[in-house]
Parts: C-alpha cells; structure tokens; sequence
C-alpha cells in the first residue's frame, strides 16, 4: 500500500559533472564524471519520500520503451516506489541531460515535445483517493486539474510547485513550494515579500519559496512571512533540491509537524542532496535526516 500518490513529470536523465565551471559557447570543458539517473519533480519528490520510508505510487509521463526507461522503473522500484501506474510505449522518449560544474545545473530535455504531444497517462482516481497525500505537478494541463479536484472532493491534501499564485491548483493545495528559478522566469526580479504576498493572498495553504543558498520564506495566509536559512554545507550537485525539498515537506505535513520544523526539515533534505552526487539517488534515509537535523549542523 502506498501512503503518497505522485502525478506528474518523470524522465531519464543523464548527468555531466565538468570541472572548472560551464565552458562558454565554443569553450572546452573537462569531464569530471558522467552518471545515469532520472528527472521529473514527481519522480524525484516520490524517490526521495521512499528513501525516508514514506511509500510512494506514482504516475504520469508516459515513457518510451527501451533500457533508458528500464532503468528508471527499475530504479524507483527497488526503493519502493510503485510504478505500476508507469506506461511504456513506442513514442516518442522523454529524457533530459543535465549539465553540472558544482554550481546550478544547465539542463537540455525534451519537455517541450513531451508537453506538445501530450505525452501523459491520466491521474488514477482510486490511487488518489486511497492517499493520505498527493504529491501533484500542476503542468499536464487539465489532467492536473482533475487531480487536483479530485482531491478536493475525495477530502486528500496535495502538495503542488511552480504554479502561478492564481491558478486553482495552488489556490486549494495543502503546500504550495515555488523556486527562485521559476520567480525569476515568470515574475522576474521580484521582492520575496511582495511574492509571499501575492501567494498567501490566494492561496490556503502554507507557501514555501524557496530562495537556494539564500534560505526559504513560508508562511500562511493572514500571517508576516517567516524565514528559514539554507544549511551550510559542500555543495557537489543541486540537481534534484526542489524534488527533495517537496518530499520533506510532505514528510512533515505528514507528520503534523509545526509549519516551521517541517520546513527546517525540507531544508535540511535538499541541503543533503545538493552534497551528494548524482540527483536524488543517494537522497538521506529517515535515520540519516534525523542524525543530521540533531548533530547541530546550520
């Protein structure tokens, strides 16, 4: 049985690790290490839940046959996430290659194709409802509005990111987390206040934005926006941080912890993930996470 229904992206995905920083076009860089792994913000919130115990199912970007989605499957299988709701089939394959020089990634994928040919399942009602929470990507159009209804009127909280602050989706989310990277596409260089502002004014849950290195502001409507800095730690790789930022949050909604110990243990997640190599893959079991938020690291 799973206790989290994931719905939304998941892709193979191959990262490049260069030293010295990313070459400028025409420039040479070094290769480091090349590792196979996976992408997609529901396939990386449903590993990193898994890894912390939390039992996952998930659904969503149809993938193409071959030893790329194999492994993939195979992969979030043996940490237990059930992919029974993973559909294979003879189109065409979405994948992603991520560049890293220990810095902010630099990604090349084909979620343009995977969204103009629709390349999705529909979401499965009775996975959904028999959730004690849905981890739901808001980007398969009217699918992930369904699945957002859905849990609306089957009374199961969901937690949803990179949203706009008036779009349904995050109007009725539990937790709504939106990165400084889609803030700074969508809105461009805006005040986290002023952001905070506009999301706690539509939204009914909590609201995490999270800044990278420069912490994360949260709160809840009819409340001032609180922070929480980033944990200092080596940072080898943050391919994978929003992912694992989603999944520890949920791991404390679930478990009823205060607003602000769920957060300080979101952080605490992706801050362990941006030190390991590569993604998620090697992403803190429970025992581990604890460890680390009672060794007194900031």
């Amino acid at each position: 049985m799973h206790e989290v229904y994931a719905y939304g992206v998941v892709a193979p995905s191959t990262l490049i690790e260069v030293s010295d920083g990313y070459p400028p076009e025409g420039g040479y860089a070094e290769l480091r290490a090349i590792h196979r792994s996976f992408g997609g913000e529901a396939a990386g919130s449903a590993y990193v839940l898994a890894r912390l115990g939390i039992p996952a199912r998930l659904g969503g970007t149809k993938l193409a046959r071959g030893p790329s989605s194999d492994w993939v499957v195979e992969t979030l299988s043996a940490v237990g996430v059930d992919c029974r709701d993973l559909a294979l089939d003879d189109g065409a394959e979405v994948e992603e290659y991520v560049v890293s020089s220990g810095g902010e990634p630099t990604i090349f994928a084909t979620y343009g194709r995977m969204l103009g040919e629709r390349r999705w399942e529909a979401p499965d009602r009775s996975a959904l409802s028999d959730s004690s929470m849905v981890c739901l990507d808001p980007f398969f159009g009217e699918e992930s509005q369904v699945a957002a209804a859905w849990c609306r009127s089957d009374g199961v909280p969901y937690v949803t990111v990179d949203v706009a602050p008036d779009d349904q989706i995050a109007h009725h989310a539990e937790a709504v987390v939106i990165s400084r990277d889609f803030t700074d596409r969508i809105f461009g260089a805006v005040d986290p206040a002023e952001l905070f502002e506009a999301y706690a004014n539509s939204c009914h849950g909590l609201v995490a934005l999270t800044r990278g290195s420069d912490g994360t502001w949260f709160g809840r409507a009819g409340g001032p926006p609180r922070q929480v800095p980033a944990f200092s730690v080596d940072v080898v790789d943050t391919a994978g941080a929003g992912d694992s930022f989603r999944a520890g949050l949920m791991r404390g909604l679930l478990r009823r912890d205060p607003d602000d110990e769920a957060i300080r243990s979101a952080t605490a997640v992706a801050a362990m993930v941006c030190a390991t190599s590569p993604g998620v893959l090697r992403s803190p079991t429970e025992s581990e996470l604890e460890a680390f938020l009672a060794s007194g690291a900031d």
